[in-house]
């Protein structure tokens, strides 16, 4: 009967609940601690419960783009390192369009009991800031779980464009106006916002061509319809080593290690230019705490061991390692640096 008061009670309730505690042998202090909490917030222990049984069925993370695209691929790590974990199995479930805002939106309206993640990526920061038809917020419609891994992504040209450098591009451009065109995973990625700003700095007049993940737009490329793209990191490097394209530099702020005779945009004659695009982990808002936990521990443990480290390495990004707090924290970062970067209008979106 006493337990019934400490879980559902308060004021009156909550006061017996401590007295009772308080009656306890010495070494009861985290019965005390838990009895308050239970006292005050009624659910917890019910939450802490289910979190100790989660999860009893199968999970599923929705995925913006299109199969075979680096979100795709770190999403079905995820995916693994989690079913393996937590020993129920992970779907990934694609659901592309509108720069990945289809299952992001999506995402924020499912049941938040943790059975419902999403991979989210750069775009879900920068998409509620130009886009009126996305009404999710980023900060406050979700709760992060982690960051799986960032990657560069690297300005490549087709081969029938006679340039070699950035700036040569930018030159040819200029010589050519609106007959380059270039691809990316859809509006508002970090594909086609690194064009953007390109082209909005160098005033230069460029034709964006969106698509439904990067697969598509690579396909593009190699062929010859697209004359360049910001392509994700191991497609490039490997397209360039042969000779299907050419590589003229990176968009992370620092030199990449692995392309690391790649000049950064920055060494380019574009100071300052950070475009790194960075994938994670997220649930519903409301999604109970102790769940969110449990994802993060399982999903934390499998991105330090070397295997799975060494397969976001074969990808052409680094593994991520954040608590969900920090998570949280980055991605409140992101949002601020993406808001002032329209706000000043490096960027402008005319779709």
């Amino acid at each position: 009967m006493q337990g019934d008061r400490c879980g559902h009670g308060g004021g009156r309730f909550a006061r017996q609940c401590v007295i009772k505690c308080k009656a306890m042998k010495p070494g009861f202090g985290r019965a005390l601690s838990v009895c308050m909490l239970a006292a005050i917030v009624p659910g917890v222990a019910s939450w802490d419960a289910s979190a100790q049984s989660f999860p009893t069925r199968p999970l599923k993370i929705l995925v913006g783009y299109s199969p075979g695209g680096p979100a795709d691929a770190l999403a079905r790590i995820a995916a693994q390192v989690l079913a393996e974990g937590l020993g129920k199995p992970v779907v990934v479930e694609n659901r592309p369009g509108a720069g990945g805002t289809i299952a992001t939106s999506a995402a924020a309206k499912a049941t938040p009991d943790g059975y419902t993640l999403v991979a989210t990526a750069t775009s879900d920061v920068i998409n509620p800031l130009f886009n009126k038809q996305v009404h999710y917020n980023i900060e406050t419609d979700f709760a992060p779980i982690a960051l799986v891994a960032s990657a560069p992504n690297v300005l490549v040209v087709h081969p029938s464009i006679p340039v070699r450098s950035t700036q040569e591009l930018v030159e040819y451009g200029r010589a050519h106006p609106g007959t380059l065109n270039y691809g990316s995973a859809g509006v508002g990625t970090v594909s086609h916002l690194a064009g953007a700003l390109v082209a909005e700095r160098a005033r230069v007049q460029f034709v964006h061509v969106p698509y439904k993940g990067t697969a598509a737009a690579q396909t593009d490329l190699l062929s010859g319809r697209l004359q360049f793209m910001f392509d994700s990191i191991i497609s490039a490097l490997g397209n360039a080593k042969a000779g299907k394209v050419r590589a003229l530099a990176v968009t992370s702020p620092e030199r990449w290690h692995s392309a690391p005779e790649l000049p950064t945009m920055a060494e380019s004659g574009f100071p300052g230019f950070n475009m790194t695009a960075w994938f994670g982990l997220m649930a519903p808002a409301g999604t109970p705490a102790p769940i969110v936990s449990r994802i993060a521990e399982v999903l934390s443990k499998g991105l330090q061991s070397v295997e799975v480290r060494d397969r976001i390495a074969a990808i052409g990004a680094e593994a991520g390692r954040m608590t969900p707090a920090e998570f949280g924290r980055y991605i409140h970062a992101e949002n601020t640096r993406w808001k002032k970067l329209f706000a000043d209008g490096l960027i402008r979106i005319e779709e």
